[in-house]
């Protein structure tokens, strides 16, 4: 009988090589998976007895809120990585978490907190939040509320948390369950076009936000208004409305749970009262004060004292576009004096960090990305510390991936005081090119960069009407309580579309052009490339050649340093009513670039023809915090690692 070896020919060796490999990669993949979804731990409480946590002075509390948690971000979910950091970095600090009842026990009893004590909430009650958050509170022993609406504990929507869900988290410790009310809907809506939308529930809401201006409230702030906004309801019927939902909370609660939380945050006061008119607020409070011994009621501010009201307690929401620097510097804010010591920003990578002073502000180095936060309601300023004189004819790539609201500069040939330089910026999604002497500003080269969008993206106003009108009909038709509703919706929108066809007049039938404006949070990304040679500058942006060969010659540099800046937009109020003071500037791949004798002209010529690489001859390097090689092998290698454990989790 012929024996068969297990290895007979190379093609036998790839084989089970390849087999091992799959092998090792999915324990590798499982591990993850299991890394990123479990844990074995309980919260263990901090010592009262310990004098180094319990101090012998009061600070009240840090009250922080997060709207959700993904792996990936988006435009109210802070992505995991982001959110890991900022937590290390209040751990770091000496913040301790602190539960429901220690604020109770705090303003009922007097009994005192850890001088650095956190208060940590998670909002909305979503699955995705609790599943990404917990391994995170673990890491970090953290204990956080996870407030959720009454009525979505009722559906078999498998967004948000059910019960036995709750249940189960709260017995590692981690989490204990609060409230945002009995459901999240907004009434006398009006969208941009002041169209009277009426009342929408949550999902109405997403679908239709895109279309929404500032001009809605939510369910329990006002009286049910008509299009002239006059009320429809009397007093009585306002207040039964009200109790209505007071009361449905109380009863899903009780049924699910046995109780009733004790942390409610009212959606959404910040009025100083609790609603928008005072009877409403009245009602509101009757109820708030029979159901509840704490009421988070504004958001924005982020620190509690303790001579303040119970029933009025503030928070702030930590947004997912912040950097970590940037919740630090809020936090720095809102505290006394005495106490902003205790922050200290994060500068990533020391190395890189070592390369720059920062003048203002606070700056973070990531790889290739320099975070550049700036103090509240200023500007930040950071200079480059370069031993090797800069040439006289520069060149500067970087990716600036700020928000469109606010301003990112790049400042050539400037003082470290900043009274001088050559200001190319970003601002508002416009690029403007400024001489700065003598402290003096002169904006040279204006230009709107709504320009660069392309032809067969612009709409008229009337395109854009007809689209928020038909999509409140879809969004009616598909989220409608009422099967006969949302079908009567659905034929209303079919022929909504067809007689736009016939009626609407589009851009490129002449239309009047629709131009979008930005809110607060929209994200921007430009890549830029500036040109300064022979006392002139040029400006590509996303390939384009904005501004050619604008003349400087006028301007008489003091000094030669270089500079980044950054700062809030002029109007910092957002369609969430969101204000923030503070601007993060981002800047991806840095490269300043020295240009060789004799290649003004080529290199000039490749910029403007959109071909001007960092690798080209002319060019020589004076910075670069560009990703190349190893480096940005790697990068990929964990793009790719994490895509596939987010595929997996996604599709489990």
């Amino acid at each position: 009988m012929k024996k068969h070896k297990l290895i007979e020919s190379n093609k036998d060796i790839v084989k089970i090589t390849r087999s091992v490999l799959e092998f090792v990669f999915l324990v590798l993949l499982i591990f993850g998976i299991i890394k990123a979804l479990f844990f074995f731990t309980r919260f263990k409480p901090y010592d009262e007895f310990d004098s180094s946590v319990i101090g012998s002075k009061d600070h009240g509390f840090l009250a922080l809120s997060y709207l959700g948690v993904d792996r990936q971000e988006s435009d109210t979910l802070i992505q995991t990585g982001r959110l890991d950091e900022e937590l290390a970095a209040l751990k770091s600090l000496g913040y301790v978490t602190i539960s429901q009842k220690d604020v109770r026990d705090y303003y009922y009893d007097g009994k005192p907190l850890p001088e650095k004590a956190l208060y940590l909430m998670f909002e909305d009650g979503r699955k995705d939040t609790a599943m990404f958050a917990e391994k995170l509170l673990e890491k970090y022993n953290f204990r956080a509320t996870i407030m959720t609406y009454a009525k979505n504990l009722e559906t078999a929507d498998h967004t948000f948390l059910s019960p036995k869900d709750i249940k189960k988290i709260a017995e590692s410790g981690y989490c204990e369950l609060g409230t945002n009310g009995y459901r999240l809907s907004y009434i006398n809506v009006y969208d941009r076009y002041d169209r009277f939308l009426g009342q929408l529930n949550a999902k109405e809401y997403v679908e239709m936000r895109p279309y929404l201006g500032r001009d809605y409230n939510h369910y329990l702030m006002d009286f049910l208004r008509d299009e002239n906004r006059i009320p429809v309801e009397s007093t009585s019927q306002m207040r039964k409305r009200i109790d209505y939902d007071y009361d449905m909370m109380r009863k899903v609660y009780t049924e699910k749970f046995g109780y009733v939380p004790e942390a409610y945050a009212l959606m959404q006061a910040n009025t100083g009262r609790f609603g928008d008119n005072d009877k409403v607020s009245d009602q509101n409070k009757k109820n708030i004060e029979q159901l509840f011994p704490l009421n988070f009621n504004r958001e924005g501010f982020s620190i509690n004292r303790a001579d303040d009201d119970e029933y009025d307690l503030t928070r702030m929401q930590a947004q997912a576009y912040w950097r970590t620097n940037h919740l630090l510097m809020r936090i720095k804010d809102d505290l006394e004096d005495d106490e902003k010591d205790w922050i200290r920003f994060i500068p990533g990578d020391e190395k890189k960090a070592g390369d720059w002073e920062v003048a203002k502000g606070a700056a973070q180095f990531e790889k290739n990305v320099i975070a550049l936060t700036s103090l509240p309601g200023e500007t930040g300023r950071m200079l480059l510390l370069n031993e090797v004189e800069m040439p006289e004819d520069i060149c500067v790539f970087a990716d600036l991936e700020g928000n469109v609201l606010g301003q990112q500069s790049i400042v050539l040939k400037t003082d470290p005081e900043g009274k001088s330089g050559l200001k190319v910026m970003l601002r508002d999604d416009h690029l403007i090119i400024r001489t700065q002497q003598n402290g003096r500003d002169r904006d040279i080269f204006d230009k709107d960069l709504y320009e660069l969008t392309d032809e067969k993206d612009r709409i008229s106003v009337e395109e854009d009407n007809e689209a928020a009108y038909e999509t409140e009909l879809a969004a009616r038709a598909r989220f409608s309580e009422d099967m006969k509703e949302g079908i009567i919706y659905h034929y209303e929108e079919r022929d909504a579309k067809k007689e736009a066809k016939e009626n609407v007049t589009t851009y490129a039938e002449g239309g009047e052009e629709y131009v979008p404006g930005f809110d607060i949070n929209d994200k921007g990304s430009r890549k830029i490339i500036l040109l300064l040679q022979d006392g002139k500058i040029s400006v590509t942006v996303d390939g384009h050649l904005i501004a050619d060969r604008v003349d400087v010659s006028n301007f008489k540099a003091s000094e030669d340093a270089f500079a980044l800046e950054c700062g809030v937009p002029d109007e910092d109020y957002s369609q969430r009513n969101l204000t923030d003071d503070v601007y993060d500037g981002i800047y991806l791949d840095l490269s300043v670039m020295g240009v060789n004798e004799g290649f003004s002209d080529a290199v000039y010529s490749k910029l403007a023809n959109g071909k001007l690489e960092r690798k080209d001859e002319g060019l020589y390097p004076v910075y670069d915090n560009s990703m190349q090689g190893f480096e940005l092998f790697k990068d990929r290698q964990r793009r790719f690692w994490n895509a596939v454990i987010d595929w997996f989790i996604a599709n489990l």
